[in-house]
């Protein structure tokens, strides 16, 4: 069996989104003849942890290196002990240490919070490959600094590396909501540039990424779109679950930036429960929200037919996705969000529930939808009639091809081609 070193930031105990597809890969890669071994952070800063994940990753060697993190000082600054993912946006009455704060995350510090991991990551990295022979170095961003680790680790060992892109880089939605200074972009764009040369192949989820990474260096050539997907193990015992009638409940699992307030949603719920007695439609939201969206919710008088409450364990969203009657998700309304595709999609389809998607027509999660046979896609203040769409059931037949173990598969093939 081949040996692949993986080089990952979010690994459990992380919980969230971004641990997943590398996760994913992991616990499927030995079943297409790779063995993974695990370079991560030690003591981490994560939106979230979640321990249900840990039956995935039994058998996988784990190696941990410390490491500086902004999010720490943040936290230390501002006396919070946690930070939600929509503060890196600007909201009302913050304070001005706040905005301080994230303001040298934006100006001053590239490419990313956990930079100050690179170091000891380098040196971590050279111990493992001293130790060991491998066959291919793996990384996965964000953040970023990732892949200038799997670089430097590659150029000196002479190994082939993959490195996999969950989001563009200098092209984030969250920098349109935070505009960086010209030469603090240029120099992360030379970074990202070197990564886009130096790799040997690369990852993406999304034909979207695919362009805004290529407009930035030639990279089709060398670049596959590996979709996000979900696991049929994760969804093993949970049956789907019927509305009883008496209200209509309509989730979302995951956080909400500043660029995903769905003020039409928010509106169209309230119209039909003005207009409904024998009725309600809750909208029930589960993770970080930013602060502007609850303040839209109280503008429409929506507070008595809203719920929020925070992360919860992977295997409890599942239970939550198959129990909603509708379930929906927003593309950021802002430019270069064509290839935004939120990892939640795919297990969205997987829990056979109905979809509203929130955001341009056009864009990959849009077409990914139709394409899988849902049609209920709005755009942001676009008005919805819930009196003529009603949930329906979905086959899991449609969505086969975003099963993990499939997509590992693909991978591997890129595996053996650099390998060989």
């Amino acid at each position: 069996m081949k040996k692949v070193l993986i080089i990952t930031y979010y690994w459990p105990p992380s919980g969230g989104p971004g641990v997943q597809r590398i996760l994913k890969f992991c616990k499927y890669l030995p079943a297409f003849g790779y063995k993974p071994t695990v370079l991560t952070v030690d003591g981490g800063e994560f939106p979230s942890t979640d321990h249900s994940f840990n039956d995935d990753v039994k058998g996988i060697k784990v190696y941990l290196a410390k490491g500086i993190s902004f999010f720490k000082l943040f936290k230390l600054l501002t006396r919070q002990s946690k930070v939600s993912s929509h503060q890196l946006s600007s909201q009302e009455g913050e304070s001005n240490l706040s905005k301080f704060s994230r303001w040298i995350r934006y100006q001053l510090i590239i490419p990313d919070g956990r930079i100050g991991w690179y170091w000891s990551a380098v040196k971590k990295g050279r111990e493992i490959l001293d130790m060991n022979q491998y066959d291919l170095i793996f990384s996965t961003s964000p953040p970023h600094s990732v892949h200038l680790v799997a670089k430097i680790l590659a150029k000196k060992s002479d190994i082939p590396w993959v490195a996999d892109f969950r989001d563009p880089w200098t092209d984030r939605f969250y920098y349109q909501e935070n505009h960086r200074n010209k030469l603090i972009t240029y120099f992360d764009s030379l970074l990202e540039k070197s990564v886009l040369r130096c790799s040997h192949h690369m990852t993406v989820v999304s034909s979207g990424f695919q362009n805004l990474l290529h407009a930035h260096w030639p990279i089709r050539d060398k670049s596959t779109i590996i979709y996000n997907g979900f696991d049929p193990d994760d969804f093993g015992g949970i049956d789907k679950k019927v509305s009883n009638g008496e209200n209509i409940r309509i989730g979302h699992i995951g956080s909400l930036a500043k660029s995903q307030n769905p003020v039409g949603l928010i509106q169209s719920i309230r119209d039909y429960n003005l207009s409904n007695s024998d009725s309600n439609m809750i909208l029930h939201c589960i993770g970080s929200i930013h602060p502007d969206i609850e303040a839209t919710i109280k503008e429409y008088n929506l507070v008595d037919a809203f719920e929020k409450q925070p992360y919860i364990e992977h295997k409890k969203a599942i239970e939550f996705m198959t129990q909603f009657d509708f379930l929906f998700l927003v593309v950021p309304d802002c430019d270069k969000n064509k290839g935004i595709i939120p990892g939640k999609l795919f297990e969205y389809f997987a829990s056979c529930s109905e979809i509203i998607l929130i955001g341009s027509k056009e864009s990959d999660a849009a077409l990914l939808l139709q394409e899988a046979g849902y049609s209920h896609i709005y755009s942001k203040n676009e008005k919805i009639d819930f009196e003529i769409i009603r949930p329906k059931v979905h086959s899991e037949s449609q969505i086969l091809k975003y099963n993990r173990r499939e997509q590992t598969k693909e991978l591997s093939k890129i595996f053996d081609k650099l390998s060989s």
